[in-house]
C-alpha cells in the first residue's frame, strides 16, 4: 500500500493532519512534512500575496524544491513507492502542483479544499490517476467553481476524479476521514 504524503494547510505544521490520517488509515504509513515558509502561527508550503492570491513564483520554487525532496525520499527508500499526497488547502494546492512539475511523482491525490495552482494551464497527462476532491459548499476562503476547475483540469488530463461537496465551511469535518477512507478501499490504494 502506498504512504500518505501529509501536506497541511497555511498557518499549520506537520502534526496538523496526522489524526486525520490515524483516522483515514491507522496501519498506513505516513510521510508528515513542514511547510519551508513560516505563515501566521505556523507554516505553509509557499506563500500568499498580500492579497492572499497565490505568489506563483514562490509556488513554482516551492514545488521545485519540494518534487527533489520526494525524488530524493523515494531513491532513498525513505517513501518505498510513489505516495498517495494528501493535502489540505495549502498543502492541496501544493499536492496539485506537484503533479503539474512531476506527474509520477504520486499514485494518487487526496485534495482537501483545493484551488488551482494554475487556473490557465493544462495539466500533464495523468492517465487514471486516483483523485480525491472535498470541497466545502459553505467555504468562505474559496470562490464558487474553485474546486469544479480543479476537477475538471485533472479530469481532461486522464485523472479518474472522484468529487464531494459537504455542506461545511472550510475546516476539516467528522465525516471526512470515512469518506477518505472508503475511497481508498474503492480504488485498491
Amino acid at each position: 500500500m502506498p504512504p500518505l504524503l501529509l501536506l497541511h494547510g497555511s498557518g499549520m505544521n506537520e502534526m496538523s493532519l496526522i489524526p486525520f490520517a490515524d483516522a483515514v488509515a491507522p496501519q498506513r504509513p505516513y510521510m508528515a512534512l513542514r511547510g519551508g515558509v513560516e505563515w501566521e502561527d505556523g507554516f505553509a508550503f509557499f506563500r500568499r500575496n498580500p492579497d492572499r492570491s497565490l505568489d506563483h513564483a514562490d509556488l513554482d520554487k516551492q514545488t521545485e524544491r519540494l518534487c527533489r525532496f520526494i525524488e530524493t525520499a523515494m531513491e532513498r527508500q525513505l517513501l518505498a513507492r510513489p505516495p498517495v499526497l494528501l493535502g489540505f488547502s495549502n498543502g492541496a494546492i501544493m499536492a496539485a502542483s506537484l503533479l503539474r512539475h512531476m506527474s509520477k511523482i504520486a499514485s494518487a491525490a487526496i485534495l482537501l479544499r483545493p484551488l488551482s495552482p494554475a487556473p490557465d494551464a493544462d495539466l500533464p497527462l495523468l492517465t487514471a490517476l486516483p483523485t480525491l476532491i472535498i470541497s466545502g459548499e459553505y467555504d468562505q476562503r474559496r470562490k464558487p467553481g474553485d474546486a469544479d476547475l480543479v476537477s475538471q483540469q485533472f479530469t481532461k488530463a486522464g485523472a479518474d476524479v472522484s468529487d464531494h461537496k459537504l455542506p461545511i465551511g472550510h475546516d476539516l469535518h467528522p465525516d471526512e476521514p470515512k469518506i477518505v477512507r472508503d475511497w481508498l478501499i474503492r480504488k485498491g490504494l
